[in-house]
């Protein structure tokens, strides 16, 4: 099916049959793009506008069909990478009793030194209803979506990890003190099977997408200790009922929401901002739905664009593009990775964000985006001119703190800056903002748009 994206944004393929099984993506504070393949178990790095043949890692896992949910399901890299350099992953371990989280540590360019962090048979596995998404809240600590296993009964069970949401501290995976369930992983329950988490950029709330049995699929915001409901309800059927969360909203006939993420890029138009998208498998498509300025209902929601094929993820990229996996084949797992960027963005244009959600504590990502071979320089402060200075170069908005070294914008017309930033509280809720200086071809000059990242943590 051919793409039709709202007026002014286009649809580019990156990389297209290439792929085999792709399941999910998590940007490195440098740029560099890791997808995971959920039958092979590698991860496949996609940077520069490449998608490195070499795995950046391969995860062992078991021997599947195309069809099953099993395998490498999940990954998510750690606020601090740029001190630790672990990243995170959920898989099905090749005896196929188990799903587990793991952690690799980077070294020379590759995930290496795979150490399991759950306990032995702590999450059982099926063909069907893993789970297996990864996100990192706010706070650093990590939320993992697990499946009911196919037993439905497994749902309401606070005896056990299924069909449930979790939450854990790092790096060994321990229970923070302030979970609602004292001693317990736990965060919320009742989901039957869910492939999709998200942190919203302004409150750090935690929303998900959950796939229904045949009546109803849900998107949900989750709050700790919530009962989702299943297997007594799905969605709102046969009644909404106080006893459970009711979803924010409930798609009948289903159509198997997938990934979702939240837009809190500067790139795309304002209406845009802090919008949430998720993909789903049934009906090939990219949702767009607004919420309300507390994140608790749902103001508008339209189809942004029909992919090629089943939706498998989406994520805002630290160049304030969108990116998906799709797949035209049928399966489990994606072929084609692609990415929207609106045409109305500035170029050369700067962002600041925090790819893992935390800032304070954790590392930040600049982002030029401007032509291959230009000189950029950034430069950061701490506030912002409450009218542009004009320059021979351009406007200048930010007042400078702290300067960067030249850079050279050297593959797919980006270049990627990870800054780590210390836990200072006293930087808590401030503005941190981002500018930068471009020089093209020898002798023009440009200053790009202001950019600006609230420190949360």
């Amino acid at each position: 099916m051919a793409q039709s994206p709202p007026p002014g944004f286009v649809y580019e393929t990156l990389s297209d049959g290439q792929l085999v099984n792709a399941t999910a993506m998590a940007f490195l504070p440098d740029g560099g793009l890791l997808i995971t393949e959920r039958a092979s178990g590698r991860i496949r790095m996609f940077r520069d506008g490449v998608l490195q043949t070499a795995p950046w890692a391969t995860v062992p896992v078991g021997s599947f069909s195309s069809f099953v949910e099993q395998g490498l399901l999940g990954i998510a890299v750690d606020p601090d990478y740029q001190n630790n350099r672990h990243v995170y992953v959920y898989y099905t371990e090749p005896t196929l009793n188990e799903n587990r989280i793991g952690r690799l540590t980077e070294s020379g360019g590759s995930g290496t030194n795979l150490t399991v962090l759950t306990r032995p048979g702590e999450i059982p596995t099926d063909w069907y209803h893993n789970g297996g998404t990864l996100v990192f809240g706010f706070d650093g600590t990590l939320f993992v979506a697990s499946g009911d296993n196919y037993t439905a009964s497994n749902a309401q069970d606070l005896g056990n990890l299924l069909g449930k949401v979790l939450r854990y501290e790092l790096p060994n995976l321990t229970v923070p003190a302030n979970n609602p369930f004292a001693g317990s992983p736990i965060y919320s329950y009742g989901h039957r099977n869910h492939f999709g988490l998200a942190i919203h950029p302004v409150t750090g709330a935690l929303y998900q997408t959950e796939n229904g049995l045949a009546i109803q699929d849900e998107i949900n915001r989750i709050v700790p200790g919530g009962n989702y409901g299943w297997p007594a309800v799905e969605g709102n059927h046969p009644a909404p009922n106080p006893a459970y969360v009711s979803p924010l909203s409930t798609y009948s006939p289903t159509i198997a929401p997938t990934g979702m993420t939240f837009y809190a890029g500067e790139h795309f138009p304002p209406a845009y901002r802090n919008v949430l998208f998720f993909s789903d498998y049934n009906m090939n498509r990219i949702h767009a739905v607004t919420l309300n300025a507390a994140g608790t209902a749902v103001q508008n929601e339209v189809f942004f664009d029909s992919l090629p094929g089943g939706g498998y993820g989406v994520l805002a990229g630290p160049d304030g593009s969108l990116y998906v996996l799709t797949n035209d084949l049928g399966g489990y797992g994606a072929d084609e990775l692609a990415r929207y960027v609106y045409t109305g963005e500035p170029n050369p244009s700067a962002q600041l964000s925090a790819v893992s959600n935390r800032a304070l504590g954790g590392t930040v990502t600049i982002c030029m985006h401007s032509h291959d071979g230009d000189i950029v320089v950034p430069w950061l402060g701490f506030s912002r001119f409450a009218a542009p200075v004009p320059t021979i170069y351009g406007n200048w908005w930010v007042p400078t703190d702290v300067i960067g070294s030249p850079v050279t914008v050297v593959g797919d017309d980006r270049i990627y800056l990870p800054m780590s930033l210390p836990n200072n509280r006293s930087f808590l809720g401030l503005s941190l903002h981002l500018q930068a200086i471009s020089v093209y071809s020898g002798t023009g000059y440009v200053v790009t748009n202001p950019s600006e990242l609230v420190l949360r943590g």
